[in-house]
């Protein structure tokens, strides 16, 4: 596991205040097509994930960014994201744009899921970062938590759930604000999304505590059904 410096080291390499799409056309990872149709409707999209929910301010605060972002650049963004389903992701575990891929796997996390001892009552305080590009397929906000205790507490959490399913890369916490025109957009589109992006990343940033941790299962990226809470 990271320490906490090492954690901070990481995301302060990628998570920057100004963002920078590049002089050309920009292109988006072909993994998005899995999650958006070609007509920027978002696509069924199986799957099951462990997250923190969010405080309806916190939630209200995301979707007046979101709806700055989609006024700046509509052309850049699919269909948008209910503010409804606007969460922190603690574990990633199964995930396929095909049910028949996924189900199995689905119904073993859900078992193991109800099996597990976790903390109670743990609340997780993070403060916000920056938006930023995440690996072109949608603009994220990032977060980190709010000192070594809180990072300590989080990294709890992510081992019990990584002993379900070990994931071969690091958490980075973020909120998902949008996913991109699953066919790119030209380079004036890109640099009227920059600056909409450096503007929000110049207000003061904010800090919230988790309201919850919940396992979810989805279908596509705006619906999620909770099947159990950790109280």
């Amino acid at each position: 596991m990271e320490t906490y410096l090492e954690f901070s080291d990481r995301i302060n390499g990628f998570e920057k205040r100004e963002m920078n799409l590049g002089g050309e056309y920009f292109k988006v990872n072909p993994s998005l097509s899995k999650k958006v149709n070609a007509d920027n409707t978002l696509k069924s999209f199986y799957g099951d994930t462990v997250v923190f929910a969010l405080d309806n301010s916190v939630k209200n605060k995301l979707a007046e960014y979101v709806n700055f972002l989609y006024r700046a650049a509509p052309e850049c963004f699919c269909q948008k994201l209910n503010p409804d389903t606007f969460h922190v992701t603690l574990h990633d575990l199964s995930n396929s744009e095909y049910l028949n891929e996924v189900e199995e796997e689905r119904k073993a996390n859900a078992a193991a899921v109800r099996q597990l001892e976790v903390p109670k009552n743990t609340k997780i305080k993070f403060k916000s970062k920056y938006i930023f590009n995440m690996v072109n397929t949608s603009l994220v906000l990032g977060l980190y938590p709010a000192g070594e205790d809180n990072y300590k507490k989080l990294m709890q959490l992510y081992s019990i759930f990584d002993g379900v399913k070990k994931l071969n890369y690091p958490l980075t916490p973020h909120i998902t604000l949008g996913y991109y025109n699953v066919n790119g957009f030209c380079a004036d589109s890109a640099r009227k999304l920059e600056n909409a992006v450096n503007a929000l990343n110049g207000e003061r940033q904010f800090e919230f505590e988790t309201q919850g941790l919940y396992y979810q299962q989805f279908t596509n990226m705006n619906d999620y059904t909770n099947l159990k809470e950790f109280t």
